[in-house]
């Protein structure tokens, strides 16, 4: 029954992010639907399996660390966030049923309702009058409302739904999901971000099916691609398509020189604290909001140490998902790849790195558990 509950309590999470306009209502979903109960739970079960296995006390382990820079900081805001972090990956890993999130009505729901928020923003803002058709929709409204986080969690529902749709052989709907994402990302919202993850989870398949079908998967890959350079052809003297390319690397290598340099002069070890804000101005005019970079982040927020610690859970996690082919692994390696050009701290309040790295990771860390529960019996 607790499996059923929470099971729930996280579909109304994840919902909360597509549907409230505020990140209170996000926050307070968590705070009182899952993290609360969760930790009764986690309590009564005795931490439900997690730290059998070497995934679970490797979290243990990563997520201790932050109780320096915490200490370090004199923060006691930053201690709850701590808290808030542990509970949603043990909950998930320990009280959830891991089937049911990897099926296929949860699968296609998860990357229909986002491919639905993202186009009907955007409809409506060109119809308003908001955006010009063919400009990029720069926001959208509700707490999701970051179009590069959007486009992110976009691209991992697809590569989590998609091997459902191979295997019940629903092509035209896999078909349909492949167009409609890369429409979303470079016509609607054009994040170059995602275009990066595109290539990665596209050239993954490729590979993949090269090397188990390579009969079959030649000639197909050859049309995709065929058919790919014939659209580009055809919209390469489009305004939104220059658009794309206009803006150069959007102060992204300036960016990650200053960054670095200030962990650098703060200390590898240990970085600049939690609540650090450089005075440094890109191309002397623009102020510094972050390291839109996640590693860099970690690094710079917390120290050299909470990023290799981090490094090791996430090679960890996906290792397990490729031992149990579990598809979470693809879509936190997209999540991780594209997350390497925007993301800030992992350490916080729910926001958008929770559904995009918090997520698939305890989804791992549950099917692991799961498979020893199994094995025992």
């Amino acid at each position: 029954m607790s499996r059923q509950y929470f099971a729930a309590a996280l579909i109304v999470f994840l919902l909360s992010y597509v549907l409230m306009a505020s990140s209170k209502w996000t926050n307070n979903i968590f705070y009182a639907f899952v993290a609360l109960p969760g930790l009764v739970f986690l309590i009564k079960e005795r931490g439900a399996g997690l730290f059998a296995n070497k995934l679970g006390w490797a979290w243990v382990v990563f997520l201790l660390w932050f109780l320096v820079p915490a200490a370090v900081a004199g923060d006691g805001q930053f201690y709850k966030h701590i808290l808030y972090v542990t509970l949603f990956v043990f909950i998930l890993g320990g009280l959830l049923n891991p089937d049911f999130f990897r099926s296929e009505a949860f699968t296609r729901a998860l990357f229909w309702a986002l491919c639905l928020y993202i186009y009907g923003c955007a409809a409506y803002a060109y119809q308003s009058g908001e955006f010009r058709f063919g400009a990029r929709v720069g926001i959208l409204p509700a707490r999701l409302e970051n179009v590069i986080y959007a486009s992110i969690w976009l691209f991992c529902a697809l590569a989590l739904a998609m091997p459902a749709w191979v295997k019940n052989r629903r092509w035209v709907e896999a078909c349909a999901a492949v167009v409609l994402s890369v429409v979303a990302v470079s016509f609607v919202l054009q994040t170059r971000t995602a275009l990066v993850g595109a290539a990665f989870l596209f050239a993954a398949w490729a590979c993949y099916a090269l090397w188990r079908f390579p009969r079959v998967a030649g000639p197909w890959l050859l049309a995709c691609g065929v058919m790919g350079a014939i659209a580009l052809w055809l919209v390469k003297d489009a305004q939104w398509f220059h658009n794309l390319f206009a803006r150069g690397d959007s102060y992204r290598i300036e960016l990650f020189q200053i960054m670095v340099g200030e962990w650098r002069n703060c200390g590898w070890l240990l970085g600049c604290g939690v609540e650090f804000q450089t005075d440094k101005l890109l191309s002397g005019v623009m102020p510094i909001q972050h390291p839109h970079n996640i590693f860099v982040a970690m690094g710079l927020y917390t120290g050299g140490v909470s990023l290799v610690l981090f490094l090791i859970v996430m090679a960890m996690t996906l290792i397990e998902a490729i031992r149990l082919r579990d598809p979470w692994g693809m879509y936190l390696a997209c999540a991780l790849v594209m997350l390497n050009f925007d993301g800030s701290k992992l350490i916080g309040n729910p926001d958008e790195l929770w559904p995009l790295v918090l997520l698939p990771a305890a989804m791992v860390l549950g099917r692991v558990v799961q498979q020893q529960q199994r094995s025992r019996w």
